[in-house]
């Protein structure tokens, strides 16, 4: 994994890259009101970040969001990054930058959206910067997103949407039977997919998805995950895959699962043998 220094803490480039490139291609390759859904995604998801336990005297006051929020809205691609940069190298903990700075901008720009006081080019340009940071920060934020949670494998979802079950059902089937300790989410819409996901700590997620029109719901279902599983490995599955050659890039994803007899080696890729 690429990793380089920010601010005497790990900071993970290839991650923070691999975001950017995400949100090009979700803004270029997908309708502008499928890109709107997305965006207040990130917006809700990073907002309602709150606090549990840090000291008022360590949480942005308002001028500080102001300012990470003019940085995020700059032309300057750099600008939110060296704000957030500058917090470390006071001495802001992580928590702290999750719960506070991150959490207060993104909820800021959702007010500043609804509003109308930002555009919607405006407003996606931030959420897109603001959920690169997030991915770059994510071993150092990962503790106060997965805090006590239990430690599984890997769960099988099925896209919200997504009626067709067989296909889910018969792979986590066979890797029970194989040994595996894996969860399956099937029948849920998406607020209650997260919910149930959140309360497991997963070092793969399988989005299973068969239809052309569940791009924009497995789409958004990534980029939630993304933000409340920061760890976890996303891999799509299913007949989706048939239709969209670039479709790992547009999700997020590291990996596809095209069918059942290479799944086992595919996860044993990327967990190793020690998850069964």
């Amino acid at each position: 994994m690429a990793k380089t220094s920010m601010n005497e803490e790990y900071f993970d480039r290839s991650a923070y890259d691999n975001a950017n490139r995400q949100m090009q291609l979700v803004k270029q390759g997908l309708p502008q009101d499928a890109v709107s859904v997305l965006a207040r995604e990130v917006v809700r998801r990073l907002a309602f970040r709150m606090p549990r336990s840090e000291a008022p005297d360590t949480l942005p006051n308002p001028s500080e969001i102001e300012l990470l929020c003019a940085a995020l809205l700059s032309a300057d691609e750099k600008a939110a990054d060296k704000f957030i940069q500058a917090a470390r190298r006071d001495g802001v903990k992580a928590s702290a930058i999750s719960s506070g700075y991150v959490a207060g901008a993104a909820r800021k720009l959702g007010e500043m959206w609804d509003a109308d006081r930002i555009s919607f080019v405006d407003v996606t340009l931030a959420c897109g910067k603001l959920y690169s940071i997030i991915r770059g920060l994510r071993h150092v934020l990962a503790p106060t997103f997965t805090a006590g949670r239990e430690v599984r494998p890997a769960l099988f979802a099925l896209v919200p949407g997504e009626t067709h079950t067989l296909g889910i059902e018969i792979a986590t089937d066979h890797f029970r039977r194989d040994g595996w300790e894996v969860d399956m989410l099937v029948g849920l819409d998406h607020d209650m997919l997260i919910s149930k996901a959140d309360q497991r700590h997963y070092q793969a997620i399988v989005l299973v998805a068969n239809s052309d029109r569940m791009m924009q719901p497995l789409t958004r279902l990534s980029l939630a995950l993304r933000i409340t599983q920061p760890l976890a490995h996303i891999i799509v599955a299913g007949s989706i895959l048939d239709h969209h050659p670039d479709i790992l890039h547009l999700v997020g994803a590291e990996a596809a699962m095209p069918d059942i007899e290479t799944a086992a080696a595919t996860l044993r890729e990327l967990l190793g043998p020690a998850a069964i």
